[in-house]
């Protein structure tokens, strides 16, 4: 019966009976086989495929989605019907970007399958895909996009895009076209350069060494400096994912973002030192990424001091970013703290704050919950540690401080002091360095949990009494 229900398609059938017949079709198709429908109907589903109307389309593609969700039949029957395949290849370029989404998702699955991955890049698709590409910028991008999936599937997937050619064709979009390309072309490669395979293909093509020189010419040619926030995010995912090639291989970019998140090279624009503060950030959120920012000595010692100023002095927003900053580079897991690691963070903390706390707490009394509660985020990272531990120790009122509830009138400050407390009380060295009158009371303020309210008695008395 199936085979008799046809999605209307011409210019007198209105948008209405469309819907209703996507939704009719929406109610019989899950009680057939998605590989049969595939099988049975491939006339009507292609048919879809080319539909004007956006929910048709749709409803083909999810159907064949199904089919290759199912199993390795499934891709089978798909890819067999060479007909259907290019039509989904050809939704690469819909107008639609749900319909665009879903082809992609459908394609990318087909790739997991080896006959798959060279049936969607034969000469036949790739020609298609091609076709797609000179649409629009979007329409080419979605293409990219789509590449850059496939890539990360494994060395296979790279090997076979790469000998496609579109993966060449979007490094070059890096160093060439306009600035909004180009950001956009960064933007795709990055996850490519966290894959070590990707990354090898993308020295070997010479693409990290034209990224480099472009991050040169930011000091002397304004084009190249637009270009900066997408090089330095670019460079910081590196650094994070592999901090040690980062600083063996790539230290003078290393040595640039830290000038400009201290502000020793400034091109005019706060945004870009933002920017390079969260990338150092990111970069030291790692064990790894902390040992290799040390290497740097004097120029994260001048980005702390910077961060310490401006996490007590500046506009709200550059507050909050240096306080969030703080909080990665001095967050480390008990699992990971050995003496040298644990030592480096005090000698990081003197850049920041001195040796006490008194700074950073007068920042976490502030009412203003933007700023309040990323600065209890840093004092929760420094309860982790036994010297963090002995500060807030030794701080006068800290104790006091946290354990007191009247302070906090809002959901995440709650949150925040309980989460000290929790780090306190979980932590193997904290009943060494507090008194057991005060680890008495943060367990038992651990056990009532963030939002415990105590109980207020009153008691009533009759009119006339006193």
């Amino acid at each position: 019966m199936l085979n008799t229900i046809v999605v209307p398609h011409s210019e007198s059938v209105t948008s209405e009976q469309v819907e209703l017949a996507v939704d009719v079709l929406g109610r019989l198709l899950p009680l057939v086989r998605a590989q049969e429908v595939v099988e049975r109907f491939s006339a009507e589903l292609l048919r879809g495929l080319h539909h004007p109307h956006e929910k048709v389309r749709n409803l083909v593609l999810k159907q064949v989605l199904l089919c290759t969700e199912k199993d390795e039949a499934g891709i089978v029957s798909v890819i067999t019907n060479r007909g259907l395949l290019l039509a989904v290849v050809g939704c690469l370029g819909d107008k639609t970007l749900g319909v665009v989404k879903v082809s992609t998702n459908i394609l990318v699955k087909i790739c997991t399958q080896n006959a798959g991955l060279n049936s969607v890049f034969s000469n036949e698709s790739v020609t298609v895909m091609q076709d797609v590409m000179a649409i629009s910028d979007s329409c080419r991008f979605a293409v990219y996009e789509f590449v850059v999936q496939v890539c990360l599937l494994g060395d296979m997937s790279l090997g076979v895009v790469s000998n496609s050619g579109l993966l060449d064709r979007l490094t070059e979009e890096v160093t060439t076209g306009d600035v909004l390309t180009q950001l956009n072309a960064l933007e795709l490669l990055t996850p490519l350069a966290l894959n070590s395979s990707g990354m090898a293909l993308l020295d070997q093509g010479g693409v990290i060494a034209k990224l480099q020189y472009l991050l040169s010419l930011a000091e002397r040619d304004p084009m190249a400096a637009l270009l900066m926030p997408g090089l330095i995010k670019f460079f910081g995912n590196v650094g994070h994912s592999r901090p040690r090639q980062m600083i063996e291989e790539y230290s003078s970019v290393v040595v640039m973002v830290l000038r400009l998140a201290s502000g020793s090279l400034d091109f005019g624009d706060s945004t870009l030192q933002m920017v390079a503060i969260q990338t150092v950030a990111h970069i030291g959120s790692s064990p790894e990424g902390k040992f290799a920012l040390a290497k740097f000595k004097t120029e994260i010692e001048e980005v702390l001091d910077v961060l310490g100023s401006k996490m007590r002095v500046a506009p709200t927003e550059q507050r909050v970013c240096a306080l969030e900053a703080l909080v990665h580079l001095f967050t480390l897991e008990v699992e990971y703290q050995t003496e040298d690691l644990t030592g480096l963070l005090e000698m990081w903390w003197a850049s920041v704050c001195g040796m006490n706390l008194e700074k950073l707490v007068a920042i976490a009394r502030q009412p203003f919950t933007d700023i309040h509660c990323p600065a209890l985020g840093l004092i929760n990272a420094l309860a982790n540690m036994p010297w963090g531990q002995r500060f807030i120790c030794r701080e006068p009122g800290l104790i006091e401080y946290i354990l007191d509830r009247k302070t906090e009138s809002e959901k995440p400050g709650k949150e925040a002091k309980w989460t000290i407390v929790e780090t306190l009380v979980k932590s193997p060295s904290a009943s060494s360095i507090f008194t057991e009158y005060h680890m008495e009371q943060l367990e038992k303020f651990y056990r009532q949990g963030p939002f415990f309210v105590e109980a207020q008695v009153e008691v009533a008395l009759e009119e006339g009494q006193n």
